[in-house]
């Protein structure tokens, strides 16, 4: 089954990054002798099931990327604009989007998280990987992490998405993009009940799932476990650092 993708490299290197790199767009900032964006894209040509690449940011800064199977789009005013359209761009029943700025997701991590999202014959997944996973991988790196019944989790730089439900599904989407790193704001959409178990650490994944698949008459799956180079994206110098020192080996 071959899936398209949607690279998300609109944002312009304005934020904490700017210190670090002249680029004037974070997807172009150099990690080991290589713009950030071509680790991911070089990932997404190697998985043998990925259709075309749609990345979405501006010509001026990214036309070196277009190829036969890379497309370059347009980006729009924020980046719920540009999932948008990016997914009105892919032509495949299913979707994985990606950020431009996880530059350690192999191939192999990538085909592995298709195969378990694909198993689960789910509209959408959202993998979340485990504090004792991420410590033990990357030692003192900072991330932001929610404790439910199951364990700790920090929440992924990939959505993997069914075409066909994503206008219904838009809304849920963007809370999750907009709230990804702020696991509080996330839950309140879906509820003062599952707030509350999340403030006392009971809430169940299953009841996440439950709740945002009647909200958007869909069926959600997280897929537990995930690699913890999913939750890596460059977004601080510390991360950057990080890749770099990672990738330079």
């Amino acid at each position: 089954m071959r899936i398209d993708a949607v690279v998300l490299a609109g944002r312009e290197n304005t934020g904490k990054l700017a210190e670090e790199s002249p680029e004037k767009y974070e997807a172009n900032i150099d990690i080991a002798g290589k713009p950030m964006v071509s680790y991911i894209l070089d990932t997404l040509k190697a998985v043998p099931r990925i259709g075309d690449i749609y990345l979405v940011g501006l010509r001026d800064g990214l036309r070196q990327y277009e190829s036969d199977q890379i497309e370059l789009v347009e980006p729009g005013a924020s980046l719920f604009d540009n999932v948008q359209i990016g997914l009105k761009q892919a032509t495949t029943e299913h979707v994985v989007i990606c950020a431009s700025d996880i530059p350690l997701v192999t191939p192999a991590i990538m085909e592995d998280l298709l195969d378990r999202c694909l198993a689960t014959g789910a509209d959408f997944c959202y993998p979340v990987s485990e504090k004792t996973d991420c410590d033990r991988v990357f030692p003192g790196v900072k991330r932001t992490y929610v404790t439910l019944k199951e364990g700790t989790f920090t929440g992924g730089n990939i959505f993997f998405v069914r075409k066909a439900i994503a206008e219904r599904a838009w809304p849920m989407v963007e809370k999750m993009i907009a709230y990804r790193k702020k696991p509080l704001k996330m839950a309140s959409v879906l509820g003062f009940g599952l707030l509350l178990k999340m403030a006392l650490k009971i809430a169940r994944v299953a009841e996440f799932e439950k709740r945002v698949g009647d909200i958007l008459k869909i069926n959600p799956r997280v897929i537990l476990e995930a690699r913890p180079e999913i939750g890596v994206d460059v977004d601080k110098p510390s991360d950057l650092e990080l890749c770099r020192r990672i990738l330079a080996k």
